[in-house]
């Protein structure tokens, strides 16, 4: 994917345009103020498969922590369930 960068004046000017850049030319634009990069804007698709990676990730360490401390699936289910029941 191609990166842009563009500092904050110009991407105030230029708004609308790098906007339809990300969106349409699936371009990244790279916010940077003072020449340093403070923000990204990203095609809306992109930041919806970095979002869902996150949550991957997050799965993925849950799970090693109960493995490690000795529970089941079965176990967190019932247990979780019970939990949201609660809620309610």
């Amino acid at each position: 994917m191609k990166a842009l960068m563009v500092s904050v004046a110009e991407g105030k000017k230029g708004f609308s345009r790098l906007i339809e850049s990300a969106g349409k030319k699936k371009e990244e634009i790279i916010v940077t103020k003072r020449g340093k990069p403070i923000a990204v804007i990203v095609p809306y698709e992109e930041y919806q498969q970095s979002k869902r990676m996150e949550g991957y990730r997050k799965i993925i360490k849950a799970r090693d922590s109960f493995l490690k401390a000795g529970l089941k699936s079965e176990e967190i289910f019932k247990e979780s369930r019970k939990q949201l029941e609660k809620k309610l």
